[in-house]
């Protein structure tokens, strides 16, 4: 196998298959860590410190995650840039989980789980490695291969993973845990994707000098990320996609269970079958048009088709469905289309955005980008259950909740966020905004010299 490497024009298409492989791989070391939770509650009974341990993860990624992508524009090692950050944080974090289960007390699990955040953002450059391997004329079908392996993802750790923390396996005279093999399944995965990039990943030496350092320390880093004017319209754009995906997030499985008293497997119903369709059906009819429209375009559609669906799924069930409770059929119904639009605009969102970057800035980029969407994401997650809180007092008897009347609120924040849209697209059709990602990248073949031969 050939050595898979940075700052190609193009590259073969099975590179890019392994890479979605070993970024899957690496989600699915993600979502065995998901059990912590449990793990926490074996040893801590209090909810609020349990949340305040996993709440740590926001502060970390603005003073460990930033500036690793900071710093990681403006060094260079013999084993690369983005790839020491990457492989020092996955083989901690694969014995972090390794040791997890066999923590026999509180303390050493917090430190375990701390230390497990905290690595996990040292290793933030990985999308970015990813991102400077795949050239932009191949980044959309690429998303789409990988939105394609994070659906069947989902479907397999309902199966492998959900639910088996309990799970007590006898076979070949040991008896282990559904906790431990779960873990374990996490470490495995992040092994080999530390032996893939140790092997099998290269990065080319950036062409040209790094971009320039305005202050030294985190302070210094976490400042620059915004005194970089070239990357404001990449915050702007990124910061309208996150209003446009305001979701009900807590307040959705009360809507479900209290609300309109369906179960929690009715829920896991629904999940399911909208996962099979876009596996099969949406996913591939995404993947084959992605790279051939223009990604803002495509984007821009498909959160104009959103907002158009969210207020037609609030008139229905509001104004048209007598008991304002519609069915595991309504629900597929509309979720789906809902589904499928947004497919859309998730596949080609990453590589727009990416379009916009300057390559010598993809760093610094994604710290910013973090930064932006962690603070916007904060606002409106706390703004919907203010919203709906104050939207019952007045509206509904009390005591009791309309937690439907959030929908109110995504589309109000879906709106805002298109206006944003609105205006970036006009700024680019202007031409004050400038793709950069793409008219600044110069592939190793364009820039080799006469004597020095081409990657």
């Amino acid at each position: 196998m050939h050595i898979i490497e940075t700052q190609h024009k193009r590259i073969p298409w099975r590179w890019v298959i392994l890479l979605q492989i070993m970024s899957a791989t690496r989600i699915l070391a993600l979502f065995a860590s998901g059990s912590m939770t449990f793990t926490m509650r074996k040893f801590i009974d209090s909810p609020i410190i349990i949340n305040s341990v996993s709440s740590l993860d926001v502060l970390f990624n603005l003073l460990i995650a930033a500036p690793c992508l900071y710093y990681s524009d403006r060094i260079w090692t013999r084993h690369g840039r983005r790839l020491p950050f990457v492989m020092s944080s996955f083989i901690v974090l694969a014995v972090v989980i390794l040791l997890l289960p066999l923590a026999g007390s509180a303390v050493p699990m917090a430190v375990l789980v701390v230390l497990w955040l905290i690595f996990f953002d040292v290793g933030s450059t990985f999308d970015v490695m990813i991102m400077e391997i795949i050239p932009p004329e191949q980044r959309g079908r690429s998303a789409a291969i990988g939105a394609w392996m994070f659906q069947a993802i989902i479907i397999l750790s309902s199966i492998v993973i959900s639910g088996r923390f309990d799970d007590v396996v006898k076979s070949l005279g040991f008896t282990l845990p559904g906790e431990m093999l779960i873990y374990w399944w996490g470490c495995l995965c992040l092994v080999f994707c530390v032996i893939f990039m140790g092997l099998f990943i290269r990065e080319n030496k950036p062409i040209g000098p790094p971009p320039v350092d305005h202050g030294s320390g985190i302070k210094g880093a976490i400042t620059n990320l915004f005194a970089e004017k070239s990357l404001w319209p990449v915050y702007l754009l990124v910061f309208s996609t996150v209003l446009m995906s305001t979701g009900l997030g807590a307040i959705d499985p009360l809507l479900m269970t209290e609300q309109w008293g369906y179960s929690k497997q009715d829920m896991g119903t629904n999940i399911f079958v909208g996962g099979m369709i876009n596996l099969f059906l949406v996913i591939p009819l995404v993947g084959l048009v992605v790279d051939k429209i223009d990604r803002l375009k495509m984007f821009t559609y498909s959160v104009i088709g959103t907002l158009i669906l969210q207020i037609a799924y609030y008139v229905f069930v509001q104004f048209i469905l007598p008991d304002k409770r519609p069915t595991i059929t309504h629900m597929i119904l509309f979720g789906q289309c809902l589904s499928m639009v947004g497919q859309f605009g998730g596949v080609a969102l990453q590589p727009l955005i990416f379009d916009y970057i300057p390559r010598d800035k993809m760093g610094t980029a994604q710290a910013g980008l973090n930064f932006v969407r962690s603070v916007t994401r904060l606002i409106t997650l706390n703004g919907i259950g203010l919203w709906v809180a104050y939207y019952s007092k007045w509206f509904m008897p009390e005591g009791t909740f309309d937690y439907f009347s959030g929908y109110l609120f995504m589309i109000l924040m879906n709106a805002l966020g298109c206006g944003f849209l609105f205006y970036f697209g006009r700024q680019v059709k202007r031409g004050v905004i400038k793709p950069l990602g793409r008219t600044g990248f110069h592939p190793l073949e364009e820039t080799a010299s006469p004597s020095q031969p081409k990657a």
